[in-house]
């Protein structure tokens, strides 16, 4: 069987593919949004509450890292299973 054609689902949910080959892009579209929901709502806080503000503004970076780092565990795992032993 040929699989030259692009799936929708592989392009929606991120195909293991080649190490550091990026994120997908259902997910890079939810950063995006994720992004522009936190720099609004930094705008709109008040100066009391700048301090949590910025407190919350380094979780969503390290929630964003996180991402990042759970996509490359997923494609060595992807890989050490997809290996094929000789028999």
């Amino acid at each position: 069987m040929n699989d030259d054609k692009q799936s929708t689902q592989r392009l929606m949910f991120g195909d293991p593919g080649l190490p550091g080959a990026g994120l997908s892009v259902a997910v890079v579209a939810l950063l995006v949004l994720a992004v522009l929901a936190v720099g609004i709502g930094f705008l709109r806080l008040p100066d009391s509450m700048l301090g949590p503000g910025l407190v919350g503004i380094g979780l969503f970076l390290a929630i964003g890292a996180r991402i990042c780092q759970a996509r490359d565990q997923h494609q060595a795992l992807y890989r050490l299973l997809g290996e094929r032993r000789p028999s």
